[in-house]
C-alpha cells in the first residue's frame, strides 16, 4: 500500500506559498474536516505569536496556553473572519485579547529578569530574544499600551496602522504613545 505522507507535505509545500487570503479560503472550505491549510496558517503565526504573548506575559508557559487559545479560537471562527482588516491584523488582534484576558484574570506580577532569559534562552529559539535583559528591563517600564504598541511594531514588524487596528485605538494615538515608550529607552550607558 502506497504511503499518503508525501503527497500531505507536498500539498502542505504548495499551500505554504500561498498568501493569508487563500489559505483562509481554503481553510474555510476544508475545516473542520481536513486541516492542511490550517496547519499551514498555524506554523506561519505560532513562533511569531509565542514572541507577542510572551512580551505581555514574562511567561513561556502562559505565552504558549495564549498562543493556543488563539489557534483553537481561529480554528473555530474562522468562517466569521469577514476581510474587513488583513487576517494577519484579526489573528493579532485575538492573540493580543487573549493576553490582556489572561493578564486580568491571573494578575501576574513580572517575572524576573534572570527567569525570563533563562526561559528565553531554554525555550524559545528566536533572534528576536537576544537581547532579553535590555529589552524586558525596558519593557517593563512601560504601561500595558506602550507595551503592545511597541511589541507589535519592533518585534512583530507591524505597521502603524495594523496595530492601530489590533489594539483598537487611532492611528494618531498608536504613533504617539510609540514615540513616548521609544523616548524611554534608556542609554546604553544607564543598561
Amino acid at each position: 500500500m502506497k504511503s499518503t505522507r508525501p503527497v500531505v507535505s507536498s500539498v502542505s509545500e504548495r499551500l505554504s506559498q500561498l498568501d493569508d487570503n487563500e489559505l483562509v479560503r481554503i481553510a474555510r472550505i476544508q475545516l473542520p474536516y481536513v486541516t492542511t491549510a490550517y496547519e499551514v496558517i498555524f506554523h506561519r503565526y505560532h513562533s511569531k505569536l509565542i514572541q507577542v504573548c510572551f512580551r505581555y506575559l514574562a511567561s513561556i508557559e502562559e505565552a504558549e496556553e495564549t498562543v493556543s487559545d488563539t489557534m483553537l479560537n481561529v480554528f473555530n471562527n474562522i468562517h466569521r473572519f469577514e476581510g474587513r482588516s488583513s487576517f494577519k491584523t484579526w489573528i493579532y488582534r485575538i492573540a493580543y485579547n487573549q493576553s490582556l484576558n489572561r493578564l486580568r484574570k491571573k494578575q501576574l506580577t513580572l517575572v524576573s529578569i534572570d527567569e525570563a532569559d533563562f526561559i528565553a534562552e531554554e525555550q524559545v529559539e528566536s533572534e528576536a530574544f537576544e537581547d532579553n535583559e535590555k529589552v524586558d528591563l525596558w519593557l517593563s517600564t512601560l504601561s500595558v499600551e506602550e507595551r503592545s504598541i511597541v511589541v507589535f511594531r519592533i518585534i512583530s514588524g507591524l505597521k502603524f496602522s495594523e496595530i492601530s487596528e489590533i489594539v483598537d485605538q487611532n492611528l494618531s494615538t498608536v504613533k504617539m504613545r510609540y514615540k513616548r515608550a521609544l523616548e524611554k529607552i534608556p542609554s546604553y550607558a544607564d543598561i
